[in-house]
């Protein structure tokens, strides 16, 4: 029996018209993104976006996170209220949870901003050990917020978001830092931007300014 074959005269505009058929639609939308990130939800609902959800995964050791402190301002001053930022402290190896429960309960005090400058202004400029217990109560000392750092450190509720924190950075793989999660769809960090905060800071500016724009 002869088997099935295209003429060869019109192989290539057939092949040409199947590989359109078959073709993911989100690998076409895909292109319409600028940027280099790695896809891990549907392009299609970053259709028509009128705010963009940045979640930060971060280490309070890693000199990257340390460096989009300020880095991070140039996205916020030029997106404004379309950027919402939303962060997350993740420790491993022998790292304690302890700066990541200070962040939650100076988050809850509205001081969170201010505390996560000091601490990694510590760790940087000082080289101290910032998840030693020492270093935490000394902090809490100088914001007057002894008692809050106290009994936030007991929590269940700052224990329960210090753990949720971890979970969902597992669910993202959020293997470095820091690890950039835009509208659950795109993921970004500095190894896939080219390797430094720069870098990633103006990839994100230009994803973010295409995901405003996609319609």
């Amino acid at each position: 029996m002869e088997s099935c074959r295209v003429p060869s005269a019109n192989k290539i505009l057939f092949f040409l018209i199947a590989s359109c058929l078959i073709l993911p639609s989100f690998v076409l939308a895909e292109d319409k993104i600028k940027g280099k990130y790695e896809v891990i939800g549907s392009i299609e609902k970053l259709k028509n976006a009128k705010q963009v959800e940045m979640i930060e995964f971060f280490n309070y050791s890693c000199g990257h996170c340390y460096k989009f402190l300020e880095t991070s301002k140039k996205l916020h001053q030029k997106f404004k209220d379309k950027l919402y930022h939303k962060k997350y402290p993740i420790f491993w190896g022998e790292q304690t949870a302890l700066p990541a429960k200070a962040f939650y309960i100076t988050d809850e005090l509205g001081l969170e901003g201010k505390f996560t400058q000091e601490l990694f202004d510590t760790n940087f400029k000082l080289h101290i050990n910032i998840f030693q217990p020492r270093v935490i109560q000394r902090l809490s000392q100088h914001y007057k917020i002894e008692q809050e750092i106290r009994e936030g450190m007991k929590s269940p509720t700052i224990e329960a978001k210090v753990n949720e924190s971890l979970a969902l950075a597992k669910t993202y793989k959020a293997n470095e830092t820091p690890t950039i999660i835009l509208n659950k769809v795109l993921k970004v960090t500095p190894s896939i931007s080219g390797g430094t905060t720069e870098m990633m800071t103006e990839n994100l500016e230009l994803i973010i300014g295409d995901i405003l724009g996609y319609n």
